[in-house]
């Protein structure tokens, strides 16, 4: 048998591979398992391993939550609720409403939602003036914040079930850098926008109403989680009890269950959880932090390289956390705490992968939406990068 940090490495740049020739990451990440699996694990222990990682109740847990987030917002989408938010935050001012019209859909979780903003916002672009690439910028950025921190994006999801955290501890660990890229991200707007004069708005207590009326179901399923109802059973609580409000029936139910219950999906989850148990299994994880010490390489680049080049390669939050945290979490979670200034820095490192990819799909359909350059849209994206990786380092060194 391999070394488990070559067949592990091998494992990785598989799955890099096959993504990069455009197949699904759920795909991509069971056959680098399988593999991993066969250099490494007695073969009398793969088919165990297969069983037990789709009826674990981690795994089941995983995809009730998932499955139920992408429902929600189906449902959401469907009934026009998310167009109703950026009618109403028009009404604020167009300089505000350009950030905030990304950032409330945002709070909803739905691949390649930026064009669903973008599409908002057109009008806004126009009327202040902004280039395509400022245009792009701006939506794109916005749009993000929510996913280095909130329990209702997947990639949260998948970080709390691999390393068994809880969403309450999760949050007040990540939270500040959902804060941190929006402050820096503001920065770069007012930079953009400082010469641009428009007219102030006014929140009134019927945007207030209307607002809430088309984002409670976030609203009211984030604090349930927060303050100890099982994720598994509120976001289904939710679901339902959005059907029930909107009065949906069954023909109504059909997209969303079908988009919330996508086999795809499904197999990502799997194949996720199944990557977890062969790189637990195999001493995977000892084996690599023992090589790289024995290189002489600087520990803090554990945390920084394998969560950029992943995220950066796929281009999608759950795969990058579905292919690192796993080889992470010896590192992470120790004696049952959390390490928080590493999880920080690798989370952060792996969301600014994502955030910088040219596969990431909300990035390829807002550049292609305002048609503009993405090479000069990445003159917007890199000094951030730089920035946020720089305070990211900072708070790991300082934490240790």
């Amino acid at each position: 048998m391999l070394s488990p940090t070559i067949a592990l490495l091998i494992s990785i740049a598989l799955i890099i591979l096959l993504v990069r020739v455009r197949a699904h990451p759920g795909l991509a990440i069971f056959v680098g398992a399988v593999v991993m699996a066969v250099l490494v694990v007695p073969f009398d222990s793969i088919l165990s391993l297969m069983g037990s990682s789709i009826w674990s109740l981690q795994t089941l847990r995983l995809m009730i939550i998932v499955a139920s987030a992408l429902t929600m917002s189906a449902i959401m989408e469907q009934e026009g609720l998310l167009a109703k938010l950026a009618g109403e935050m028009e009404s604020v001012g167009p300089r505000v409403a350009l950030h905030v019209i990304p950032a409330a859909i945002g709070l909803v979780p739905m691949p390649a939602g930026a064009l669903v903003s973008a599409t908002a916002s057109r009008g806004l672009v126009e009327k202040i003036g902004l280039t395509p690439e400022q245009a792009t910028f701006i939506n794109y950025w916005f749009r993000h914040i929510w996913e280095f921190s909130l329990p209702i994006y997947p990639t949260v999801v998948i970080t709390s079930e691999v390393l068994s955290i809880s969403f309450p501890s999760l949050l007040k660990t990540l939270f500040p850098a959902t804060i941190m890229v929006t402050v820096v991200g503001a920065a770069m707007s007012y930079w953009i926008l400082k010469n641009v004069r428009a007219t102030q708005g006014k929140l009134t207590k019927s945007v207030v109403g209307n607002v809430f009326r088309a984002t409670w179901p976030i609203l009211v399923l984030i604090p349930a989680v927060l303050l100890g109802l099982d994720a598994a059973i509120a976001f289904p609580l939710v679901v339902v009890a959005l059907a029930l409000q909107r009065r949906l029936r069954w023909s109504s139910l059909k997209w969303p269950l079908k988009y919330g219950l996508d086999v795809k999906v499904l197999l990502l989850l799997y194949a996720i959880m199944l990557y977890k148990a062969v790189i637990q299994d195999s001493g995977a994880t000892e084996a690599l932090i023992s090589d790289i010490q024995m290189a002489g390489v600087p520990f803090l680049l554990l945390f920084i390289v394998p969560s950029f080049l992943v995220g950066f390669a796929m281009g999608m939050g759950m795969a990058f956390a579905g292919v690192v945290m796993p080889l992470l979490m010896p590192h992470l979670i120790s004696s049952g705490a959390v390490n928080e200034p590493a999880l920080f820095l690798a989370y952060v490192s792996g969301m600014m992968g994502v955030l910088l990819s040219p596969m990431h799909l909300c990035l390829i359909l807002s550049s292609e939406y305002f048609k503009a350059n993405l090479a000069r849209v990445y003159l917007y994206i890199l000094p951030l990068f730089v920035v946020i990786e720089g305070i990211a380092v900072g708070v790991y060194l300082l934490g240790m």
